[in-house]
């Protein structure tokens, strides 16, 4: 078995850039996860020399205020790029506002206009590559089907495939899928959703929402498979400042 180590190639990524530019950044509210990540890109951006603009609002606030500011950022010269960090309240229309974001601006590439690939996406894709894992003719299955995470990975790997199966935590007894998947990706948020006997002998497994998989069984099977911890995380960061290096 052998580890996917995103936290290893982040740093490389991160190493290999240099910038000179704004970073806006949108939190809503304060989700305790989104605060941690929040503070990992602050962390990334200061190591860059990027300058970090965190827009902080509380939870009640109006979706209208929320569209204003991005219209704000869309026309500020000095903003390089931004991003929202997600999730944001359930009662926001997240689509709506996502597509608001203007394409050249557009780091976290959420926008479907965006010139570049959602930050998540690219991560799992570059790790993957890194490891020079062909995704020829390979049966791929993401349980995840929205439009931010698994509607993209299925648009990417068509190039290379046509055995792409999207799959989210309620579709009925996920193991018919994920037994005979040769690559298989999950981004759910439901703990241990994956266990050893519900994955191929010598499948590539990745975790993207930090805990999915059981590491524990799935490990015992798995030819190649990511940490719960540093494995998309630290990836998906380091696309982040990729993306916004591409956008400038």
């Amino acid at each position: 078995m052998i580890l996917l180590d995103g936290k290893n190639l982040s740093e490389q990524i991160l190493n290999s850039l240099q910038l000179n530019a704004n970073l806006d950044v949108i939190l809503v509210g304060n989700d305790p996860s989104s605060l941690k990540y929040i503070d990992l890109k602050k962390q990334a951006s200061l190591r860059l020399g990027v300058n970090f603009r965190l827009y902080h609002l509380p939870t009640e606030t109006e979706p209208q205020v929320l569209k204003q500011l991005i219209t704000q950022l869309n026309n500020k010269t000095d903003v390089s790029g931004f991003f929202i960090q997600l999730p944001l309240p359930k009662n926001y229309p997240q689509k709506e506002l996502l597509g608001l974001i203007s394409p050249t601006k557009d780091v976290d590439g959420l926008n479907p206009d965006s010139g570049v690939l959602p930050a998540v996406v690219k991560g799992i894709i570059t790790l993957l590559s890194h490891y020079q894992i062909s995704f020829k003719n390979q049966n791929i299955v993401v349980v995840n089907d929205s439009d931010l995470v698994g509607q993209p990975l299925k648009k990417y790997f068509s190039q290379f495939t046509n055995i792409i199966t999207l799959l989210n935590n309620q579709t009925p007894d996920i193991s018919q899928f994920t037994k005979t998947a040769d690559i298989l990706i999950s981004a759910t948020g439901v703990k241990h959703l994956i266990t050893g006997d519900m994955v191929q002998e010598g499948s590539v497994i990745v975790d993207v929402a930090n805990g999915d998989i059981d590491f524990a069984s799935c490990s015992q099977k798995a030819a190649y498979i990511t940490p719960t911890f540093g494995g998309i995380g630290p990836m998906t960061i380091a696309s982040l400042f990729q993306n916004l290096s591409e956008l400038m």
